[in-house]
């Protein structure tokens, strides 16, 4: 492994909290190798059995999976540096749920089931963060499936900011996403999602400044929940 990919692989946020010199001990006995996904290439498929953790270095890939009708639904957009799967691969069905698909030139390790575990064993730093990363996308699918009640963007919005104001306890909201990552919770295009708030913000119901939102009219937002 090359020092920039070492710096790479640092900046995923299961590594980030472990020392980069730690790093380069542990990895430099482990032979490590770099692959490399043009554009469009498949990175790997849904159903293949997943033995080893992927880590993208750089570059992005799309997830995807396959509806009954044969029609690929997009999942999610992973960036690099990042891990993917992480959940998957001590899970009993140890099968990747999507596909993975490079946007652009990504580069790529696999880090066997064993050198996950030995990493873990060797730097609490990374196991504390392995298990924060999987508890984190368990709360964002839960929400995700609790926002299939709603058919609309709106609706989702509010139901979310709501819910957000009922756990914090305020109507000065703390937003826990960005919106690029609130795009994908509620599977729109960014583009969409900032309209929608903007509309929202115009009509005076809340009022919105990066991650800091102020519910101004609670009645109605709560009424946005029962439009047909």
């Amino acid at each position: 492994m090359t020092r920039s990919e070492l710096v790479s692989l640092s900046e995923v946020p299961l590594f980030r909290d472990v020392d980069v010199l730690a790093l380069d001990r542990f990895f430099s006995s482990r032979d490590i190798r770099v692959h490399c996904f043009e554009k469009d290439q498949i990175i790997l498929n849904q159903g293949d059995p997943c033995n080893d953790l992927p880590v993208l270095l750089s570059g992005e890939a799309g997830a995807f999976m396959a509806a009954p009708s044969g029609k690929m639904i997009r999942i999610e957009t992973l960036k690099g540096p990042c891990a993917a799967a992480s959940a998957i691969l001590f899970s009993t069905e140890h099968t990747f749920p999507v596909s993975l698909t490079a946007e652009n030139r990504v580069e790529l390790i696999r880090l066997s089931t064993e050198t996950v575990l030995a990493l873990m064993q060797e730097y609490p730093e990374f196991l504390k963060a392995y298990l924060r990363e999987n508890g984190d996308k368990l709360v964002f699918l839960s929400e995700k499936i609790r926002l299939f009640q709603f058919k609309s963007l709106r609706q989702k919005i509010a139901g979310h900011i709501l819910m957000l104001a009922a756990r914090q306890g305020r109507d000065d909201v703390r937003m826990i996403y960005s919106r690029e990552d609130l795009s994908q919770l509620m599977a729109v295009a960014r583009p969409s999602l900032s309209r929608e708030i903007s509309q929202l913000t115009g009509e005076g119901l809340i009022d919105a400044s990066g991650k800091k939102v102020r519910i101004l009219n609670r009645k109605a937002l709560m009424a946005i929940l029962k439009e047909e």
